[in-house]
C-alpha cells in the first residue's frame, strides 16, 4: 500500500516523539529553506508525479517561507487536502483560499490558552510597574529615580474575547483582585468548569466596556472584521489614563493611532506580545518607556509548543486514516 504524502512546512522543535510516529505510516517531506526554494520543490515534485495530501505549518514557518496563501495553495493542487497549522490564529493561512480548494484547515486551539494567559498578566504587571524602565535603569547604573507604579487590585480589566484565553485571563486577573468586565458578540453560558468566574459582567457594547476599565486586553482572532477593531476612534473612548494589552493579533490594533494616543498621554501605558507589521514594531513603541514589549513569544513554552505541535500532527493522522478532523477552521460542503 502506497503511502501518503506529508509536506513539513518548517521543523518540530519539541514533539520529537509524534514526529517519529507520524514518520513511520506517512512519507513525509521537508520544505526548503527559502519560499523561492519551496516552489522549485514543488514543481520537482510534480514533475516526479507525486503530490501531498497534507501540510504541517510549523510554529513561525512564516518568517522564512511566508503565508500559505492563495497562489502557494494553488501549487499544491491537485491532491492537497489539509493544512494543519500550529497556533490558535489561523490568520497565516488563507482559509477563504483553501476552502474554494476545498482543503480543510485546522488550527491548534486550547493548547495555548494557558500560557498566552501568562504573557498577558505578564506585560499587564510589566506595564502597570514600569519594570521594563526600572530594570534598564538598574542595568545601566542609572541614578534616575524610578516611577512610582500601579496596583492591578481593584482596578477593572476588560477583556475583549471571552474565548478560551480570555477565560484564562480572568481566572488569573481575579487573583490578583480585579473586576472583570467582557465583550463578546453574546454573553457567554458559564460552565460548572466556568464557575468560578460567574460573577464577571457582560458588556453588550464594545463602547460600554472600554468607558469602564482601567486595562482593556484583547483577545479576538485576526478577521476582516476585527482588522483595526481598535483604531483613533476607539482608543479615545478608553477611560484617560488606561492601559491597553493585545496578545491576540497585531493588526487588531492601528498602531500609528496607538502610538498618537500614548504620546498624548490618554493612554497611559501598553503591553504588546503582536504588532500590526511584524517582526517590526512602530519605531516610536520601541522608545517609549511606557510600553512593555514581547516580539509575539506568547505561546513561547516548551510545554505549549509541544502541545501544539502534537495536535496539528495528530489532525494528520486522523484525517488520512479516518477523514475526520479534531480542530477543523474551515467547513467544505
Amino acid at each position: 500500500m502506497t503511502k501518503d504524502n506529508i509536506l513539513f512546512l518548517g521543523t518540530v522543535r519539541h514533539a520529537k516523539a509524534q514526529e517519529a510516529a507520524l514518520a513511520a505510516k506517512y512519507n513525509i517531506h521537508y520544505s526548503s529553506p527559502t519560499r523561492k526554494e519551496l516552489l522549485d520543490q514543488l514543481e520537482n515534485a510534480k514533475r516526479e508525479g507525486f503530490s501531498f495530501r497534507a501540510i504541517y505549518r510549523g510554529f513561525a514557518s512564516h518568517y522564512a517561507l511566508g503565508r500559505v496563501d492563495e497562489p502557494l495553495l494553488n501549487q499544491f493542487l491537485p491532491g492537497l487536502e489539509l493544512i494543519a497549522s500550529v497556533g490558535a490564529g489561523y490568520d497565516f493561512v488563507d482559509a477563504v483560499a483553501a476552502t474554494r480548494n476545498k482543503q480543510w484547515v485546522t488550527n491548534t486551539p486550547g493548547v495555548v490558552d494557558d500560557a498566552t494567559a501568562d504573557a498577558t498578566i505578564l506585560l499587564l504587571l510589566s506595564t502597570l510597574r514600569h519594570q521594563y524602565e526600572i530594570e534598564y535603569a538598574f542595568r545601566n547604573g542609572s541614578a534616575t529615580k524610578p516611577r512610582i507604579g500601579r496596583d492591578p487590585a481593584g482596578m477593572t480589566l476588560g477583556i475583549v474575547g471571552m474565548g478560551g484565553i480570555g477565560k484564562a485571563v480572568a481566572k488569573r486577573a481575579l487573583a490578583l483582585g480585579m473586576k472583570i468586565v467582557y465583550h463578546n458578540r453574546r454573553p457567554i453560558t458559564w460552565s460548572t468548569e466556568t464557575h468560578h468566574l460567574k460573577d464577571v459582567t457582560y458588556c453588550s457594547t464594545l463602547d460600554e466596556l472600554l468607558s469602564v476599565s482601567d486595562v482593556v486586553s484583547i483577545h479576538v482572532p485576526l478577521s476582516s472584521e476585527t482588522r483595526h477593531l481598535f483604531r483613533a476612534e476607539q482608543l479615545a473612548k478608553m477611560k484617560a489614563g488606561s492601559y491597553l494589552i493585545n496578545t491576540s493579533r497585531g493588526p487588531v490594533v492601528h498602531e500609528e493611532a496607538l502610538v498618537d494616543a500614548l504620546e498624548s498621554g490618554h493612554i497611559a501605558g501598553a503591553g504588546l506580545d503582536v504588532f500590526e507589521h511584524e517582526p517590526k514594531p512602530h519605531p516610536a513603541l520601541l522608545k517609549n518607556m511606557n510600553v512593555s514589549l514581547m516580539p509575539h513569544l506568547g505561546a513561547f513554552t516548551i510545554e505549549t509548543i509541544t502541545k501544539m505541535e502534537a495536535l496539528a500532527m495528530e489532525n494528520i493522522d486522523v484525517f488520512l486514516s479516518t477523514g475526520s478532523l479534531l480542530t477543523p477552521v474551515n467547513s467544505i460542503n
